[in-house]
């Protein structure tokens, strides 16, 4: 496995301390934002404790209650469970080393689609770029 992943319950956990987080921040109750999300209060408990799945639907309904851009939700649980996070093993940044790890995973028939690809690109004659040298009006 060369991406750093997490179990759905970690997600759930983190999501539920973002929403909570923006939640205090705004002094809100959960009563209040329950009902103008359209949930139950003890939904809405139980999605803040990482005990409960939210829908999109729902998650957006709550995170318009809130006042907060849902980007700006996901960007904050990408900052948490990123690959930085702990020390974790991201994506490398040695192109060959991509190749590879990408590779490894596609099944013999696309590696093989891939080399053919790769083979026509390899002979397709390529513009050349340069300078002129000289007086170009000659």
């Amino acid at each position: 496995m060369f991406a750093y992943s997490v179990d759905s319950r970690e997600i759930r956990r983190n999501l539920g301390e973002i929403l909570r987080g923006a939640r205090e921040g705004g002094r809100r109750t959960l009563t209040e934002v329950a009902r103008e999300a359209g949930i139950s209060p003890a939904h809405l408990s139980e999605v803040e404790r990482g005990l409960k799945d939210i829908s999109t639907d729902l998650l957006v309904a709550v995170t318009h209650a809130l006042g907060l851009p849902g980007a700006d939700v996901y960007s904050e649980l990408g900052r948490r469970l990123g690959p930085e996070r702990g020390g974790a093993r991201g994506w490398t940044p040695d192109p060959r080393r991509q190749l590879r790890l990408a590779a490894a995973s596609l099944p013999e028939e696309s590696l093989r689609s891939l080399a053919q690809f790769s083979a026509f690109l390899a002979n397709t004659p390529k513009p050349r770029i340069g300078f002129v040298t000289g007086d170009p009006r000659r």
